[in-house]
């Protein structure tokens, strides 16, 4: 529905909005409707190089800091941008500068937790920050919670969906570190952590699924992301013990890309077809392991793969009606209603 400018004077006139409402809502739709693709791209390149320089890309030279000096920096970092990212999104209304800004404070929140506990030496001194990305350790779960902690209240506040990808790789990088916790042991198998990688993948799907029908706004995509590579992770150790094993590995891909059509949410398609890739491929292996015609087969694999995209591509909305009219229609009644 649109307002003309007169309507919302007569609204005003009616003691409904005060002028100060007004004129705050249309600087609102004028610094947020007219977001061009070129403009996103700045936002977010901005956004994610300034917190890659904080996170994964920090390397060893901050160390001449000090731990004191980069406790001191960190926090700098976000209470500047957190200030910022307020004023800006409050204040001035442009909604995406303002979420990524205080995406950089939350993203920051694990060096600084992460100096301060080495300050009080409940860190190896050996531990350096770029090893959190790289090493599965228990102690990492601490940075992890920090980050939820930090985003949950102003993803809240804000409702900026792009916060949820903090949250849902720091759900990521949990299920691994909370692994030794759970066993009680830094000895554990893949097998052992395979179990946990699946379970914490299903859940933050199902927790996407949740809010993919709850909300509005698209708060479900970096769940089901992170959760997918979670669960793809833990299903591509979990199937090497046994045959049977193998065969479920076969069947849950399938079932990934039939929940894609179910949702209509091209990542799951992504993901089951890599599986079927991986399932066959391992299959020929097991097949023509050493054998002169295992890169034949698999050149029939792919080729196969690739008629079978061309057939869905050709097809698909066929495919779509043939399959959800299988479906219950009190079944179909769980789809998420955003995604159709």
């Amino acid at each position: 529905m649109k307002y003309t400018d007169e309507q919302l004077t007569d609204a005003v006139k009616e003691n409904i909005f005060t002028h100060e409402q007004i004129d705050k809502f249309k600087e609102y739709v004028q610094n947020n409707n007219k977001i061009t693709k070129f403009q996103k791209i700045l936002y977010y390149g901005g956004g994610l190089l300034i917190i890659s320089a904080m996170t994964w890309l920090m390397r060893t030279s901050w160390s001449n800091f000090g731990d004191i000096g980069i406790a001191v920096i960190s926090a700098l970092y976000i209470i500047i941008f957190f200030i910022a990212g307020y004023y800006i999104f409050f204040k001035k209304y442009f909604e995406i500068a303002g979420g990524l800004l205080f995406s950089v404070s939350i993203a920051v929140t694990p060096l600084f937790v992460f100096s301060l506990l080495r300050i009080l030496d409940f860190w190896p001194q050996s531990w350096e920050y770029d090893d959190y990305y790289i090493w599965i350790k228990g102690k990492w779960i601490i940075l992890e919670i920090s980050v939820i902690l930090a985003a949950l209240p102003i993803l809240v506040k804000t409702k900026f969906p792009f916060i949820v990808f903090l949250i849902a790789g720091s759900l990521w990088f949990f299920s691994m570190d909370i692994v030794p916790i759970i066993y009680g042991q830094t000895d554990f198998t893949w097998t052992e952590r395979s179990i946990v990688s699946n379970i914490f993948g299903l859940s933050m799907i199902g927790i996407g699924y949740i809010a993919d029908i709850k909300f509005k706004k698209d708060y479900a995509f970096w769940m089901y992301l992170f959760g997918l590579i979670t669960l793809s992770s833990g299903l591509s150790i979990f199937y090497n013990d046994n045959i049977l094993k193998f065969a479920l590995l076969g069947a849950a891909n399938i079932l990934l890309i039939l929940f894609s059509l179910f949702i209509n949410r091209n990542v799951f398609l992504v993901f089951g077809a890599i599986g079927i890739t991986q399932f066959l491929s391992r299959l020929s292996w097991k097949f023509f392991q050493g054998s002169v015609f295992f890169p034949f087969a698999l050149t029939i694999i792919g080729v196969l793969l690739i008629l079978s995209g061309m057939y869905f591509q050709k097809n698909k909305e066929n495919i779509e009606k043939n399959i959800l009219n299988k479906i219950p229609s009190k079944v179909l009644e769980l789809r998420p209603k955003r995604n159709l």
